[in-house]
């Protein structure tokens, strides 16, 4: 299955355009998971750490070099080109496996309905 981006010029997509600025290949995984979980989900660096079940010290670590990476590396604040595109794509891809994973196992893990607060079957 092939995966096609189209985008209408006259509506541009900051999400998108993030998503892919910190996905973008010279960055590391673990630079681009947590601006991802800040940046487009909403959580906070205790949060991020909580789910890394590591210090907020150590998620901040990554948020900085990433950002500094960007900066320092002229990383540009766009989506790719068409050339580009299929470069860039797998890694927002495995990215956002990652991040259903984490939000299936969490939906598992802290149950909000029923009699029982832990989905086992559904974290497992």
């Amino acid at each position: 299955m092939q995966a096609t981006l189209t985008t209408d010029v006259n509506q541009p997509d900051d999400e998108l355009r993030l998503i892919f600025t910190c996905c973008h290949p010279a960055l590391s995984i673990e630079a681009q998971i947590a601006p991802i979980l800040r940046e487009i989900c909403g959580l906070t660096t205790e949060q991020i750490a909580k789910a890394f079940l590591t210090s907020p010290a150590s998620i901040a670590q990554p948020l900085a070099q990433a950002k500094h990476k960007v900066s320092d590396t002229a990383i540009r604040y766009e989506i790719p080109t068409v050339e580009q595109l299929p470069e860039r794509l797998d890694a927002v891809l495995k990215l956002i496996d990652l991040l259903f994973i984490y939000l299936l196992f969490n939906a598992g893990y802290s149950q909000s309905s029923g009699d029982k607060l832990l989905g086992a079957e559904l974290s497992d």
